[in-house]
């Protein structure tokens, strides 16, 4: 099957992708829900509920980022397969008449 056609049958989404089991990320991942758990011990009820603010509010701005980034990097490979396939003048040019 041809990307776009997986593409228009949403059966490509970048935003779904899995965590490899003992990836670097993986293992970050768990460091820091550790070392979150051992700070919501520390905290009152009225700091915890402050920290799912700012929790909230982190994974909003990392949402926007990685769609900006993601949208970034599909133009920027477009943009490199349109220049692939144009014409390019370059400064020398090709003997072709022996071809």
């Amino acid at each position: 099957m041809y990307v776009l056609d997986k593409l228009w049958r949403d059966g490509i989404s970048p935003s779904e992708r899995y965590v490899r089991p003992g990836s670097e990320y993986q293992k970050a991942s768990t460091r820091r829900n550790e070392e979150m758990e051992r700070l919501l011990e520390l905290l009152s009820p009225e700091a915890k509920a402050q920290m799912d603010v700012v929790e909230t509010l982190r994974y909003d701005l990392t949402m926007l980022s990685e769609e900006d980034v993601f949208i970034y990097g599909f133009r920027l490979g477009a943009r490199l397969m349109l220049d692939i396939m144009g014409e390019h003048r370059g400064q020398f040019q090709t003997d072709t008449a022996g071809d």
